[in-house]
């Protein structure tokens, strides 16, 4: 047998096969080294971020139908879950005991304490086919039909794609299949397109030139027929008998239609090759409905899905089977078919006879750690002649270099660099070498859309859209590049009388359509995850209130799933069968005749700009025939939405007596160009940063909720975490109140503060107000004065004789000691309204005396001064008491809000000094903190053996913080001083947008030594300024303290001589820490010397530990916490058992899981089950369980719980 046969098992004449191997001659350029370095690490990065397995609940199980093969099942796992593409190929399973769960479990039937590992007794697995992210379903192809899933936990190792990446970059046995990846990744940057050696003039007509290439782009917008165009290609070049190709696609769905559009093309060019099982798609995720639909079963010949299809018939042999024997030897047979599928995978790969494979990425990736295709890649030769890599712009730059290791010939990139990106989550910003080898694919360099670049053929015309919609696409997305085929506007399509002589591109202005302003605004969705617009439902029931919209065939898409599931459940409860509901990742390559697109949340604190821009051009592109986007005006302005004002129609939809009328609106945006030059390397943080900040902000539900809310005149109260817009709110109750008392005379409106430099801060946010509201009207500043409070003191004070320098910055002390001196009753009110900003700041002795000044309303009232106190606990930095509102006079009852969202900083920075905050002031005896926890919006984990507080308030993902320690000061500064260069220098980040915050007096001097230097160099002005109003421009960059910044914010914030954040009679100043960090919005560096004193050692300690939680992920990673399970149940029995439910969950242990006998014998699958007083209770919701099941719950001493049921003999809830 030559070194090219290959033998699997002991019979030659079926099995033996020469092995494919061609000599690789990419001609590609040589590269730096470096960027496989740079890339290296990313990938490294991003493995290490990613946990080993994740734990997830099944909240019901449903077989698939028939025809598409029994064994694949739908797990229902709720909308608590964030997941993607990359999880397909993954393997989920359930253990007989949870390794958390697993004492829980043990204690209903045995009291062992042994420790089972989790892979020690599996009840179920298999192979996750596909994900639908929208409804929160995951499909699952079981290793075993005898064993089919159950209800309850399981665990899913998502990041297997990742983890073979991460062997091809990092492995030692990899080392000489490195050394080719550097120009690989230069190639997958672009640019880059050599000659082949030679070619046969195979292919289509209008792609020979295109062919001859050896890194090619097939660039295809959407509807121009991409996939179309892959397959007639491919089946046309397989009369080139030297030809050997790959094709891979990122889902099993995309994947069939490859598989596919090459079957339908190979049926007239090669049917040869389609009879003779020479072209095939291989892996578990194909459907055989779809194949024997399109009559090309031929390409499932072989493969995995044939051996499926005969492992479950023989599953249903089993089934019916009585005789022990007979079972033996069914299930013998099954054994050796899964043994024969695992080595059909291989053969096919390897077959030289097999001349085309069609897989997914992940698929074909798994086999580069194949020894035989290691091996040959080594010594120069690859598997195929030709690899394809469909819908390339899904694929990371890193993962393509990898796959263009299986490619011998030619590398050929399908796709389109205008739809969505590789990394699609919502991150603030990303390292650079992540951005650029892991956010960026190899057609992210594709800017402009031209058809002159060599090696990159574009696709123009196109089919799907009618040519209105199509010039929306092509003038947002393609420089009005695309055209539309002469036959599309003749197909015969009847427009719903709804939008019948209407523009067939609207924008739903929702602002006009009568609805309250919060309510078009964005909020959470259930579980603070998400986000859902509740006017939403109410338009489109007006829309759907035409008949033939009804019965058309139409897609509403968000880009966030508590919004696509809002409006499935919309659609299931008015029986809107033709319509679905989805997220915006969820619908690439799909479409439909109507869409509808709704922007919720479209503004400046989710996804970057770019993103923005994909997920818009999908949205839209989905469209064949009309398009209707929800928006705000607000949202409108968005830079990524705005170029749409030019081509959508802005309308409402009224009702007029019986009759809908559509009513044109006026734009009426605000539109501000952005501020500040942007970086030109695209990758970069400085580059982020400044596409970051053209985003707008647009006001929440909440945020908008209170703004608009309307004043009586009489106290009010708002907490908020740091970040919450407390100021905004402030800013629009001061406007309001100036409107409100505008035309009585003498009025005296104050905004007192704690901070100087928060007075021009407040100032601007008044006049902003005011000028939206008004249209640009001066403000009065002749009723408003904004005062510190040391300004009022040094008024008052001297009436009690008294001085308010002799207190210094003790403002409460001073406020108490005025107030011993002279009672509440005798101070003559100076004001008719007061705004008190960072009121935590003050302490109840200042709050009550200005709450003196200000004037009653209603003599017969106490209740009845106008005084709105902003506060956050968290943040303050002075250890003021905190108040008891009664005894400053002052009723809040029903008239406090907590501000729930934070918008400044990324979830690992608050994540992060929220922990450092409680480990150094332990928050048990804290109200704020227990308001937090009683509303879901921080929730207490454990995370590698220690307490961890995870954030719900921020869900926006970013760089995690880091922390630099040196042996002496002199080190640590120099540092410093270089650290700055590489974030303007090699970053490109704006000097105005880097802040230094620190505590220690002595910080200026050693900034001065070691840091204005280095700035000097750079052409930088060091200032440092506190206790005033900043001054600010481009090229100044700002250090000061944290005392000073309250209020502000900075996209890096630097933090020198974190060990200085101590005070000799109060230890470590924990909130002073907890402000200077929460400012930072992306980026969060701290420093510090080695110090030897106790406050030192132990600050280390924590932000050590702190950080080694955030970096290092546990091995499990729970994705279900007890709020998204409230949530989920809740859902089920209905919202109005919730008190029901919290009382049980509050009282019991309460498990989720199935009942298992020790053997694993599934007893019974309740939705969630506890014990009460030695006895124990089931509850299965609204359904009714079997009487079979019932006895066996009897026989083991199980009670059934309906829902709202009383347990017998306890307290009545």
């Amino acid at each position: 047998m030559s070194d090219d046969d290959y033998e699997l098992d002991d019979d030659p004449l079926e099995d033996t096969f020469e092995l494919a191997r061609f000599p690789i001659r990419l001609n590609l350029p040589d590269a730096d080294e470096a960027l496989f370095d740079d890339a290296k690490e990313a990938v490294r990065r991003e493995y290490r971020d990613s946990v080993k397995w994740k734990r997830l609940r099944c909240r019901s199980v449903k077989l698939l139908s028939e025809s598409e093969t029994g064994t694949v099942f739908i797990l229902e796992v709720g909308h608590a879950v964030e997941f993607d593409w990359t999880w397909e190929g993954a393997v989920a399973f359930r253990p007989l005991l949870l390794k958390e769960f697993a004492d829980d479990q043990k204690t209903f039937f045995e009291e062992k304490s042994d420790d089972l590992e989790i892979e020690d007794s599996i009840l179920w697995s298999g192979e996750i086919l596909e994900v639908d992210e929208a409804a929160g379903r995951i499909f699952v192809c079981v290793s075993n039909p005898e064993h089919p899933p159950t209800t309850g936990s399981f665990y899913v190792r998502p990041f297997e794609f990742l983890a073979f990446l991460n062997a091809v970059f990092h492995e030692p046995s990899f080392d000489q299949i490195q050394e080719m990846l550097p120009s690989r990744l230069a190639a997958a940057e672009g640019g880059i397109h050599p000659d082949v050696n030679s070619y046969r003039d195979v292919g289509l007509p209008k792609l020979k030139p295109w062919w001859g290439k050896s890194w090619s782009i097939l660039w295809g917008p959407p509807g121009t027929g991409k996939t179309y165009t892959t397959g007639h290609q491919v089946a046309n070049v397989l009369t080139d008998p030297s030809e050997r190709i790959l094709v891979v696609s990122t889902t099993n769905r995309a994947t069939d239609a490859a598989a596919i559009a090459i079957g339908r093309a190979a049926k007239d060019v090669a049917p040869g090759e389609l009879a003779s099982g020479s072209l095939l798609r291989i892996g578990k995720g194909a459907s055989l409905q779809k194949f024997e639909s399109e009559d090309l079963t031929a390409m499932l010949k072989g493969t995995e899905t044939e051996f499926l299809a005969q492992i479950e018939e023989l599953s249903v042999e089993l089934a019916r089977s009585t005789s022990s024997e007979e079972k033996a030897m069914i299930r013998k047979q099954i054994k050796e078919l899964r043994e024969k599928m695992r080595d059909a995978a291989q053969r096919n790969f390897l077959d030289k006879d097999v001349r085309a494979v069609v897989s997914t990425a992940f698929r074909a990736t798994t086999f580069l750690k194949c020894e035989d295709v290691k091996d040959n890649i080594e010594y120069g030769h690859a598997p195929f002649t030709t690899v394809f890599i469909d819908e390339a712009g899904l694929i990371s730059r890193a993962a393509i270099a990898a796959l263009s290791l299986l490619a011998s010939r030619r590398v050929v990139l399908v796709g389109d660099s205008k739809q969505l990106a590789p990394i699609s989550r919502i991150s603030r910003i990303l390292p650079t070498s992540q951005m650029t080898w892991l956010a960026n694919s190899g057609l992210s360099h594709l800017e402009t859309i031209t058809t002159d670049e060599v090696g990159v053929h574009v696709l123009q015309e196109q089919r799907r859209m009618h040519s209105d919609v199509c010039n929306v696409v092509s003038t947002y997305q393609y420089d009005g590049f695309l055209i539309t085929a002469p036959e599309v506007n003749d197909r015969p399509f009847r427009l719903p009388d709804v939008l019948n002589e209407q523009p067939r591109t609207i924008w739903y202005v929702l602002d006009d359509d009568g609805e309250e302003l919060p309510t078009i605004r964005a909020e959470r969705g259930p579980g603070n995850r998400s986000w859902i617009r509740m006017a939403t439902s109410k338009i489109l029931k007006r829309l759907f209130s035409d008949p033939t919209l009804r019965e058309s065939n139409g897609l509403f898409i968000s880009p966030f799933k508590a919004q696509a599931k809002d409006i499935a459940s919309f659609f299931a409860t008015n029986e809107l069968h033709s319509w679905s509901a989805s997220t915006v990742h969820s619908q690439q390559g799909s479409e439909a005749d109507v869409i509808i697109f709704d922007t919720v949340n479209a503004g400046s604190y989710s996804w970057p700009y770019d993103e923005w821009k994909r997920l818009v051009n999908v949205a839209l592109s989905r469209s064949r025939e009309a398009i209707i986007v929800l928006s705000s005006r607000a949202e409108m302005d968005e830079p990524y939405l705005r170029p749409l004002l030019r081509h959508l129609s802005p309308r409402v939809l009224r009702k007029r007596g019986t009759k809908l009328i559509w009513e044109e609106v006026p734009v009426k945006t605000q539109y501000v160009p952005p501020n500040g030059s942007v970086v030109k390397e695209t990758n970069s943080v400085g580059y982020q940063i400044s596409k970051r900040k053209e985003l707008r902000p647009v006001l929440s539900h909440e945020q908008q909720r209170l703004c608009g809310l309307e004043l009586d005149g009489k106290p009010r109260l708002v907490r908020g975490v740091a970040g919450s817009g407390k100021t905004v709110v402030l800013a629009n109750w001061l406007m309001q109140t100036v409107k409100l008392l505008g035309d009585q005379p003498n009025i005296r409106i104050w905004a007192v503060f704690a901070n100087r430099s928060l007075q021009s801060l407040i100032g601007d946010s008044i006049e902003s107000a005011w000028e939206s509201e008004t249209g640009g009207k001066p403000f009065p500043w002749d009723r408003v004065s904004l005062r510190h409070i040391r300004e009022i003191l040094d008024v008052l004070l001297p009436e009690a004789r008294l001085s308010a320098e002799s207190f210094k910055f003790d403002y409460d002390a001073a406020a108490a000691a005025f107030l011993d001196r002279k009672s509440v009753e005798d101070i003559e009110p100076r004001c008719d309204a007061l705004f008190i900003d960072e009121a935590q700041d003050m302490g109840p002795n200042t709050l009550k005396l200005l709450t003196s000044i200000v004037r009653q309303s209603d003599n017969d009232d106490e209740n009845s001064r106008s005084v709105n106190i902003f506060y956050d606990n968290a943040q303050n930095i002075y250890g003021r008491g905190t108040p008891t509102w009664s005894d400053l006079g002052l009723d809040m009852r029903g008239r406090s809000t907590v501000m729930k969202e934070s918008f400044r900083s990324t979830k690992p920075i608050t994540e992060f000094a929220l922990n450092v905050l409680y480990r150094l002031q332990p928050p048990e005896n804290n109200s704020d903190h227990k308001e937090l926890v009683t509303r879901g919006l921080i929730e207490r984990t454990e995370r590698n053996g220690s307490e961890w507080w995870t954030v719900r308030f921020n869900q926006i993902d970013g760089p995690k913080p880091s922390f630099r320690q040196y042996m002496n000061l002199e080190q640590e500064f120099e540092a410093i001083g270089e650290y700055i260069r590489e974030l303007i220098q090699e970053e490109g980040v704006q000097p105005s947008d880097i802040c230094l915050l620190y505590n220690g007096s002595n910080i200026p001097f050693h900034l001065n030594k070691h840091v204005v230097p280095v700035l000097d160099e750079l052409g930088v002005e060091l200032s440092v300024q506190t206790n005033k109003p900043y001054a600010r421009s481009s090229n100044m960059l700002l250090a000061t303290t944290s005392h000073s910044f309250k209020g502000y914010d900075s996209e890096v914030i630097i933090i020198p001589g974190v060990d200085q954040y101590r005070a000799n009679e109060r230890g470590i100043l924990a909130n002073n820490l907890y402000v200077a960090m929460t400012r930072a919005r992306s980026i969060l560096t701290l420093f510090s010397q080695k110090m030897g004193n106790r406050d030192a050692k132990q600050l280390y300690a924590v932000i050590e530990d702190c950080l080694d939680n955030i970096h290092e992920r546990p091995q499990i990673d729970s994705e279900i916490s007890p709020q998204d399970d409230l949530v989920d149940i809740l859902d089920i029995i209905g919202g109005e058992h919730r008190k029901w439910l919290v009382s049980l969950w509050s009282g019991h242990r309460v498990s989720q899981e199935p009942l298992l006998t020790k053997g694993g014998e599934v007893i019974a699958e309740p939705l969630f089950w506890f014990k009460a007083d030695g006895k124990a209770y089931a509850c299965f919701g609204l359904e009714t369980p079997r009487q079979r099941v019932v006895q066996k719950l009897e026989d083991f001493g199980v009670s059934l719980l309906e829902v709202g049921q009383d347990i017998p003999g306890a307290a009545k809830v």
